[in-house]
């Protein structure tokens, strides 16, 4: 992925913000070409993309610039698995979880690309692993330290996507108080300094991009967070939202967690009674957050992506109740990361023979599938009022 071209329409446009944002400076305004005119992209905060831009003008504008933050997104989500397993695991437990969690085919898949889907799964999930092992912490200093590291991350997460990040941690947490009683964890005076930390995160960001754009608060948190789920015609600037039908996620959520959750599936019924699956926070989470996105048609599979992790650190600590031999996944573990490299090179070979206009690289027109973005990314800003070069 460090050279393959840049997949249009979605990854193309991410690239050509973030290299934009690299080649003008306006760290705080992302801006590309859309139907013919240069104009502010107001439907993500931009910490993404001054990330990127920051890769890009160390490495310059190619490929490896714009994919390495998702990447580095997946390794510190990887070293949060580790961690939050190996707090009341052996070792070996801890690297089952984090193997799992590496080789579920869609997550490994989804790191390859530049989006915002990557970094918002390593601060939600990060977020609920941690607040796992919060319960079973002794000492204040490694409660506050964690409340401290759990905020950091929420404030990140919504700094990327904005107050989902809250909404897919807060809901699973909840469900968890309300159905297992662990209340606990929740009524910590720690979460004070945490929320004081979450609020120095977000609200001078914001205040900083409100500035630089002005309306972009209202557009964001309104149209795309709120009327984007509730009707179809939410005021949408950069085309339709990706319509499915309600229930989706939940054939998502068996989708991303492939192939592990087929472990899952063909258990029998005992077999889910013995394991309580809304006894585990862990499980609870993954269903709750699912549960979450079917109320809605829009829903691409990414937005499932924060469910693998949960499942992995789930399926390496409970998979004996489920009749799972922790020597079964380990040993599978080489063919599932072989399955996923293979799966993520046939899709990209299959793009490239079928559909080449998809990744066009730096031979792009500046009309290529009926887009911009990948001419832009490679080239300059071009449409009507963009800076001169």
């Amino acid at each position: 992925m460090a050279t393959t071209p840049v997949f249009e329409p979605s990854e193309a446009r991410y690239a050509a913000i973030s290299a934009n944002m690299a080649r003008t400076g306006d760290w705080f305004a992302p801006s590309f070409t859309y139907e013919g005119t240069y104009q502010r992209f107001a439907g993500k905060p931009p910490l993404v993309f001054q990330a990127a831009a920051a890769c890009c003008r160390v490495l310059g504008v190619n490929e490896l610039a714009v994919r390495l933050v998702p990447f580095l997104s997946f390794l510190l989500l990887l070293v949060i698995v580790y961690y939050a397993v190996s707090i009341g695991a052996s070792r070996r437990g801890a690297l089952l979880a984090t193997g799992l969690c590496a080789t579920s085919v869609a997550l490994y898949a989804t790191v390859g690309f530049c989006m915002t889907d990557s970094s918002l799964v390593c601060c939600v999930a990060g977020g609920l692993l941690l607040y796992w092992r919060l319960e079973g912490m002794e000492g204040r200093k490694p409660m506050l330290f964690t409340s401290l590291a759990i905020c950091a991350l929420l404030g990140v997460g919504t700094l990327v996507k904005g107050p989902v990040a809250l909404a897919l941690f807060g809901l699973p947490v909840l469900s968890d108080a309300v159905i297992n009683r662990r209340w606990k964890p929740l009524l910590s005076a720690d979460w004070i300094w945490g929320a004081v930390l979450f609020l120095f995160i977000t609200v001078p960001y914001f205040w900083a991009v409100e500035t630089h754009q002005p309306g972009f608060l209202r557009y964001f948190f309104i149209n795309e967070n709120v009327m984007r789920f509730l009707v179809r015609d939410y005021g949408d600037k950069y085309g339709a939202g990706r319509e499915t039908f309600r229930g989706m996620a939940a054939i998502w959520a068996l989708v991303v967690t492939l192939p592990w959750s087929l472990f899952m599936i063909f258990r029998r019924p005992s077999d889910w009674r013995r394991a309580k699956p809304f006894g585990s926070f862990l499980l609870l989470s993954a269903i709750v957050i699912t549960l979450f996105w079917c109320l809605t048609s829009r829903v691409p599979i990414a937005y499932l992506l924060p469910v693998v992790p949960l499942f992995a650190a789930y399926l390496s600590t409970e998979g004996v109740k489920l009749g799972i031999s922790r020597h079964v996944l380990s040993r599978l573990m080489p063919w599932a990361a072989a399955a996923a490299v293979l799966v993520l090179s046939a899709v990209i070979a299959a793009v490239w023979i079928c559909n080449p206009q998809k990744m066009p690289g730096r031979a792009a027109g500046p009309k290529v599938s009926d887009h911009c973005f990948s001419y832009e990314f490679y080239h300059a800003p071009w449409g009507k009022g963009a800076p001169k070069r």
